[in-house]
């Protein structure tokens, strides 16, 4: 089975304890951009294919402390993702959602089912961000509709002023640098009010550079470290999804602290075939079959 080599887990843990992280299980509403606005550093996965709401709890488990639901790539319904999102709240791991578009709906039904934050893909432009926080925000910063008895305030009476200024304040988005033009803009887009971390797409960033899945290439590299420097000016995270622990390891040693690890599909996928790579080795030579 594949594990983070030695080296990765002791760099990891390196950096929380530099944080001075503990165990964070069952802080409330909020403590991902607290913890991010601090410097810590948050180790989440990705799921695109898992339904059962329950793979919140064996994440969470696992020791992820926070799941991107894909809805990019994903199909899921609005109704499962707020099984997943309650789950998640009951396991003690948050959920980021990624929508598909820039759109009020798709912005705002996962907020409304509890969804700590969003993650939105191809946002290339400042004035595209700041159409995000428009949908996300509640009044003054933003237009989000205002329904408080609902999933994310636990369905519990709640003072209307007090709770949309809390909810302004702890929900998270993070929005994806996926292209050259986004990597060019990443102050800009950085600097939005509302926007709290530019989570680097490295796959699709590489396919805009025209150097598909060269994860490692110069031009590739160039344009992560920009982006992990516009958002340190700018005082924002920079988050990023990798396959790979040795390469995610060392983004984390240049500045990441927003990162994904692998996917429902990968883990399941390389777990089962590593497995079966070494039950096969370990098994005896069966005799060949006899001639008749």
């Amino acid at each position: 089975m594949r594990r983070f080599p030695r080296t990765c887990s002791a760099r990891i843990a390196a950096g929380r304890r530099a944080t001075g992280e503990g165990d964070r299980k069952g802080e409330p509403m909020g403590s991902m951009k607290r913890r991010l606005k601090a410097g810590e550093l948050l180790l989440g996965t990705m799921i695109s294919e898992v339904r059962n709401p329950n793979v919140a709890h064996l994440l969470a488990r696992a020791g992820f402390e926070f799941l991107i639901v894909d809805n990019e790539h994903g199909t899921y319904s609005s109704e499962t993702v707020s099984a997943i999102v309650a789950a998640a709240r009951g396991a003690g791991i948050e959920i980021i959602v990624r929508i598909p578009e820039i759109r009020r709906e798709a912005i705002l039904k996962p907020l409304d089912s509890g969804a700590a934050g969003l993650l939105v893909p191809q946002v290339d432009t400042a004035e595209q961000a700041r159409e995000v926080v428009r949908h996300a925000k509640y009044p003054p910063q933003g237009r989000r509709g205002a329904a408080l008895r609902r999933a994310h305030s636990r369905y519990d009476h709640v003072d209307a002023a007090e709770y949309l200024a809390r909810a302004n304040e702890d929900t998270l988005i993070a929005v994806q640098a996926e292209t050259p033009e986004a990597i060019d803009n990443a102050e800009a887009i950085a600097a939005v009010e509302g926007i709290d971390c530019i989570f680097v797409g490295p796959f699709d960033l590489s396919v805009a550079l025209e150097i598909p899945g060269q994860l490692q290439h110069p031009r590739q590299v160039a344009a992560i470290e920009a982006a992990v420097k516009a958002c340190r000016r700018q005082g924002k995270a920079a988050g990023i999804l990798m396959f790979e622990a040795e390469a995610l390891a060392d983004w984390i040693a240049r500045g990441m602290r927003f990162v994904a690890y692998s996917s429902d599909v990968s883990l399941l996928a390389d777990a089962a075939a590593s497995a079966v790579r070494d039950l096969k080795s370990m098994a005896p030579e069966t005799p060949s079959r006899a001639k008749p």
